[in-house]
């Protein structure tokens, strides 16, 4: 949806409209300059169309077997990686070819970083005890009006080094479909016992707590980076088994997040509505 705020076409528009004393018409630069303002101002403030729905289920986790390996030869990972997609991508109302990567936990499909997905914000290179360094890799697969481009994070990790890592893959349909699938993990969240006393039967129970994600990690969702339109994102929130979608505006500008770590083999798919 587009939100151009009025005020902005009246005082611009009659600041270039405003015509010297005895002129009886506009000169064709000048008309040329308004429509080009026009259109620019268009392009700045045009929102994306965050018309997606959200579905989840449980799959079996494959790791890729023909990726192009992107931080290859073990190297350490760059902070982004441009690539294309293989096939025409429509994301968030608009066509694109290519995306890049950035190690940040953001996909980004345009120079403006107006357009973005983001999963486990935060989680980055990682090397095991054996030198071995996470790996990012992509894999196109399917045929014309199906195909599929699947990118893989494995073993990542919140810190460069020690013994928590989690692995996930995002799917690009070419029907518009992306799907987040959660894959292997040693990292989990903080869980402590609670006690709590029940008054009918006079006893103590003791239940384990799982710790909700302080650290904002698990943000999974939709974007425009620079929260600059009056809408500005859609995001998965909530129990990770059974979670729901929130719409993030000028009016809800703060991004939710996922309540803690989801299991191996959840897929999360978010579908457009159009």
């Amino acid at each position: 949806m587009l939100h151009l705020p009025a005020s902005l076409f009246q005082s611009n528009l009659k600041n270039a409209f405003l015509l010297p004393l005895g002129s009886k018409h506009i000169s064709m630069h000048k008309l040329l300059f308004i429509i080009a303002f026009v259109l620019a101002l268009y392009g700045i403030t045009r929102a994306q169309d965050f018309s997606y729905t959200v579905t989840t289920d449980s799959v079996s986790w494959n790791d890729l077997n023909t990726q192009t390996i992107l931080n290859s030869n073990n190297s350490a990972w760059n902070f982004s990686y441009k690539i294309p997609i293989g096939f025409t991508f429509n994301f968030l109302g608009r066509d694109f070819d290519s995306l890049t990567v950035e190690t940040n936990g953001y996909l980004v499909f345009d120079k403006d970083r107006n357009y973005a997905l983001t999963a486990f914000s935060g989680l980055g290179d990682h090397v095991d005890e054996e030198g071995n360094h996470a790996v990012i890799g992509y894999e196109l697969s399917g045929s014309a009006g199906n195909h599929i481009l699947k990118i893989q994070f494995l073993n990542c990790s919140p810190s460069f080094s020690g013994n928590e890592v989690q692995s996930w893959q995002i799917w690009l349909r070419e029907n518009g479909n992306i799907e987040f699938r959660i894959g292997p993990g040693t990292l989990r969240s903080n869980t402590y016992l609670g006690i709590e006393f029940d008054e009918e039967n006079q006893v103590e129970d003791t239940t384990v707590i799982v710790e909700l994600d302080s650290a904002q990690i698990y943000r999974i969702g939709l974007l425009n980076m620079n929260m600059n339109t009056y809408d500005r994102g859609l995001f998965v929130y909530g129990d990770p088994a059974s979670p729901q979608i929130a719409e993030v505006n000028e009016n809800n500008p703060e991004t939710p997040v996922l309540s803690f770590i989801p299991v191996r083999g959840i897929r999360y798919t978010i579908t457009p509505s159009n």
